[in-house]
């Protein structure tokens, strides 16, 4: 499946992810790949605003997030799949 590329900018948080999961009409048939670093950013973000770590796969809006372990995803992107 191709791999389309959506800029965020330097602060990928859960709502920058929830905003291009509405934007681009995401449904649950797609996943979002994250850069290693912003993956941890947003785990570290979910655990702070939850008190704990959720449990994996990570999900936003019903749309699950991987992380990139491939590292193709650049800093402050999404892969939208």
């Amino acid at each position: 499946m191709m791999t389309h590329l959506k800029y965020i900018g330097k602060s990928v948080s859960l709502q920058a992810l929830k905003n291009v999961v509405i934007e681009k009409g995401l449904n649950t048939n797609h996943k979002l790949l994250l850069n290693p670093q912003d993956y941890n950013t947003v785990i570290l973000e979910q655990a702070n605003l939850f008190e704990e770590v959720q449990q994996i796969p990570l999900m936003v809006n019903g749309i699950v997030i991987e992380k990139d372990d491939d590292k193709e995803i650049p800093y402050g992107t999404v892969g939208i799949t």
